[in-house]
Parts: C-alpha cells; structure tokens; sequence
C-alpha cells in the first residue's frame, strides 16, 4: 500500500499520451485535463488542490506534452520547468517532501561548477596520484574508483590467501580494459573491468599528451552512432581528441577535447562497465564522472 499522497497534474489533453502510466511517479497522481494554452490558469489550478486534502498540498505539476512545470500551491508565481527526461527524480521528490522548487533552482546554479573549464593547462604534463610526471612510455594501469573501493578494508581474509602480491594489487578493484570481443575489423573500444587491467602508456606531441594502449591512441568517433572511447592506430584530429583533467585529489577524468561533459562509467553488469561521453541531463545533474587513478605498473 502506497501511503504517499498523489500529486495533482494538470495535463493539456493535446499532450495527455505523454503521461503514460508506467512507474511509481505516475501511478500515484490525480490528473486533470485542460484543452488548450489558453485554459491555463495558475491560480485555479491552486484551488483546486487546496480543495482535495488528499493529494500533496505543496506543489501540483503543468503538463504540456514533453513540457512540465512545478508550481508551488500557496505561491504560484514560484514555478520550475522542467525535461521530461528529469520528470521522475523531480516530481518524486517534490511528491515526498525531500526537495523543493527553490532546491531545485539552486541546483542549476550549482550545475555550472559541475561541468569540466574547457580551457588547456600550458606544458600539461602526466602526473600519478603522488604527483609524480609519468615519462611517455612508461607502462601504467587506470583504476576506476567508486564507492566499493570504500570497503577493501573489509575484505574476507580467506579469499585473498594465496594471492600474490601483484594479484593482491588488483584484487576487488575496478580498471579501466580494453573490449577486444570483436572481429569486425573496427577499433576496440574501452570498458570497465573487474580485478583485470590493460596497460596504458602515455605519448607527448606538439605539447599535446596523449594517451595509449598498446601503440593505438585514445580518441572519439564524433562521426560514430556511440560517446565510447576508441583506441586506433592515427593520432587523433582535434575534434577527435581525449582532453586530461586533474581533480582536486589528483586523480585526473577525461572529456573530449575543449568539451564540458566528463566521460562516465556505467556499471550495466557486476564486472563490466560501459564507458563513454554522458551528456543527460539527469547524469550532469546527479552523476559522477568517471575519476581514474594512475597505477605504475
């Protein structure tokens, strides 16, 4: 039993297939429907909730086909527009009370500090976590970190017993590897691996640093129907390029070159992860980018 109270839309039945009924911010709501641009009326629609005591009393949602609005009840010149595309994580929490119209307002300002400085550091240079340059071609792995790498401390004494001191190094961690299942004959792409590693080297031209596996360079296919990274055997064009950036921990995420959109890291199985460009609007709000740390090897 849901014991959450609905939330009120107020849909144009011009764009009532948009409001398909399929997950829980839908199934718990009262919809009314208007019939035009025209038929929008804030302060009506306001009254109308405050008359049914039952639904959630703080906010109601304009619907107009792929178009939505919050609308706080008490205050109707206080509003949020919004993609469908951010529809679920908005009106949920909007419907349970953990989130707020000027919250939500905040976090686009907040958005802007989140994006990567598009702007190229002068005599960039490789450094690992201890800040030490990495010489081209110098062999290193690329470790991905993410929440479970919180609990290593805990793991269970029986299952590394044995393991030598290099299977120890990357025991239970995540890696960055090279998806080489293809016979194609098209450039591999990179993926997320667990406890298995691909060597990477690094290689400067034109104070230019790039990076590379097994003699192929790291770049993107902006022609291509996919935001993976690429490995082939031509230096990248500009537009193809992998930009560096150093985070605060000095660790370093990547984005194309110039770009603002951080590559991520999407765990779509429990030992693979899918590792491309992610410019959706619920990943650039709410997602991490992929943060990778340079192990010598």
């Amino acid at each position: 039993m849901n014991e959450q109270k609905p939330i009120h839309y107020f849909v144009c039945s011009k764009g009532s297939d948009s409001l398909g009924l399929t997950n829980a911010t839908e199934d718990n709501t009262i919809v009314e429907y208007f019939d035009s641009e025209e038929d929008v009326d804030l302060a009506k629609f306001a009254d109308i909730v405050k008359s049914k005591p039952n639904c959630v009393q703080k906010h109601f949602i304009v619907n107009k086909g792929n178009d939505y609005c919050a609308v706080e009840t008490d205050s109707v010149e206080n509003s949020y527009v919004f993609s469908v595309r951010l529809k679920y994580r908005i009106v949920s929490t909007l419907a349970a009370g953990t989130a707020t119209i000027e919250s939500f307002i905040e976090e686009d300002k907040r958005l802007e500090n989140k994006l990567a400085k598009p702007e190229r550091q002068p005599g960039f240079k490789l450094r690992d976590a201890d800040g030490e340059i990495i010489p081209d071609g110098i062999k290193f792995a690329l470790q991905i970190l993410r929440d479970r790498e919180e609990d290593e401390n805990d793991e269970d004494e029986d299952e590394t017993e044995g393991l030598s001191k290099e299977e120890l190094l990357y025991y239970n961690k995540d890696w960055i590897g090279v998806n080489s299942f293809m016979n194609d004959g098209k450039d591999h792409f990179l993926c997320g691996n667990v406890d298995y590693h691909n060597s990477f080297e690094c290689e400067t031209i034109d104070d230019i640093v790039y990076l590379k596996h097994d003699g192929r360079y790291f770049y993107f296919d902006i022609d291509g129907e996919t935001n993976d990274i690429f490995i082939g055997k031509a230096v990248p064009a500009k537009d193809q390029r992998v930009q560096i950036h150093y985070t605060d921990d000095s660790n370093i995420c990547l984005t194309g070159w110039g770009g603002r959109v951080y590559v991520a890291c999407e765990w779509v199985k429990c030992s693979y992860g899918a590792i491309g460009l992610d410019n959706r609007e619920e990943q650039l709000r709410w997602g991490s980018p992929m943060k990778l740390r340079i192990v010598r090897l």
